[in-house]
């Protein structure tokens, strides 16, 4: 996949991290509890894999622009489908 950035190679991997995944919308400060309902609270987009849920999940697919130093992360076949 080419950058849509910067158009150079990303390197394609998975998407990790420690706890949960999830987009903070700006304005909002994070949360010093990840629990489900603060997350809600604070209009937080929760995403696969969750704590909450199977703890084996599987990850999305993500690709890294070395160049630009940007993540793009697909949710596309984890999340549903909006209504």
């Amino acid at each position: 996949m080419n950058c849509p950035f910067c158009g150079e190679i990303m390197a394609e991997g998975t998407f990790h991290d420690r706890g949960d995944s999830y987009f903070l919308p700006a304005g909002e400060t994070p949360p010093k509890l990840w629990t489900r309902g603060v997350l809600e609270k604070k209009r937080a987009v929760i995403l696969p894999p969750e704590s909450f849920g199977a703890p084996f999940a599987p990850r999305p697919a993500a690709f890294w622009c070395g160049k630009c130093r940007k993540l793009l992360v697909d949710y596309g076949e984890l999340l549903p489908p909006t209504p």
